[in-house]
């Protein structure tokens, strides 16, 4: 029997490159990967469900944020969780429900379908639950993971915590509702966005002609998000920033370019359900292939509600 996890020091491995192998879970390392409906999954004691990890950018820039792909099967649910880390969940395919709580508390519960972007309340008790009973349910979550394990490099802490966020959730009865409030920067916060594709986003010229977007802080995380969108025949303008942007293609193809800075670029080509990550620093372009206006999500490390030191700074 598996004893409980303890990181080794000078190993040469992170704390959370530790944890994923004690767990048993696969760990895909690059750049992109071509959909994220294909990835492969193994089974994941912990979810109760199947899994892998995705871990996206330079060797050098995967110490803070790591991606997961979890997969439950039809009719079937995930083990409670609980963690200091936060995740934002991204749903591919398929639908069903999730149930939020804490200690000695009435749970909480909404429902999700294909396209609903949520996140469960930093430490809160949460579990999944598949609604078919034929089609399994995947879904892609970005983390922190990495920086948790790493900073505090002790599992029982970081899983077994019973430090109640007041803050961020107190079972307030709407809290799942859909409900959200605009503010300035084009900013939609919410708790649950049942579907990103009824998101409305907003002129953003900045970046190219015809361009427009919306910023999403969800859960009053530090970790945050964007939509994109951008119409045929245009690009978007190279910028940079600071490593953590996970970005999923929801809609149309083409590709990217990416750089550092006085080198030579790299061109990755993406499509629908694609996931890529820009290197700290490095400049980035985007390009639209195709005959309809891409339309992408960029799950990221940082936000406008609670800034954390610079990755928030854009540089053209």
């Amino acid at each position: 029997m598996q004893g409980p996890f303890e990181a080794k020091p000078y190993t040469g491995k992170t704390a959370f490159e530790q944890w994923v192998e004690y767990e048993g879970v696969p760990m895909i390392r690059d750049f992109i990967v071509s959909d994220l409906n294909t990835v492969e999954v193994k089974p994941w004691d912990r979810l109760g469900a199947a899994g892998s990890w995705v871990v996206l950018g330079a060797p050098q820039d995967q110490l803070s944020m790591a991606a997961y792909v979890c997969e439950i099967g039809p009719g079937k649910s995930t083990e409670p969780q609980r963690h200091l880390f936060e995740e934002l969940i991204f749903v591919l395919s398929g639908s069903g429900a999730t149930t939020v709580w804490n200690e000695r508390e009435k749970p909480l519960s909404f429902e999700w379908r294909r396209g609903s972007l949520f996140s469960p309340p930093l430490n809160s008790w949460h579990q999944h639950f598949n609604g078919s009973g034929t089609e399994p349910v995947r879904y892609v979550a970005l983390t922190n993971a990495p920086a948790v394990f790493n900073m505090f490099h002790s599992c029982d802490f970081i899983m077994n915590n019973p430090h109640r966020f007041r803050d961020r959730f107190d079972h307030e009865p709407e809290y799942f509702s859909g409900k959200g409030e605009a503010h300035p920067g084009d900013v939609w916060e919410s708790n649950f966005i049942p579907d990103i594709v009824d998101l409305p986003s907003y002129e953003f010229s900045t970046k190219g002609p015809g361009m427009k977007h919306v910023e999403i802080e969800l859960s009053s995380n530090t970790l945050s998000g964007h939509i994109a969108e951008f119409p045929v025949g245009v690009y978007q303008k190279a910028h940079r920033h600071g490593p953590g942007a996970y970005i999923i293609t929801l809609k149309g193809k083409g590709y990217s370019l990416m750089w550092p800075e006085g080198q030579n670029w790299e061109r990755f080509d993406w499509g629908p359900w694609s996931m890529m990550s820009p290197p700290n620093r490095w400049f980035h372009q985007h390009f639209n292939l195709g005959r309809e206006p891409i339309r992408q999500l960029a799950l990221k490390g940082w936000g406008q509600k609670y800034p954390i030191g610079g990755w928030e700074q854009m540089f053209k």
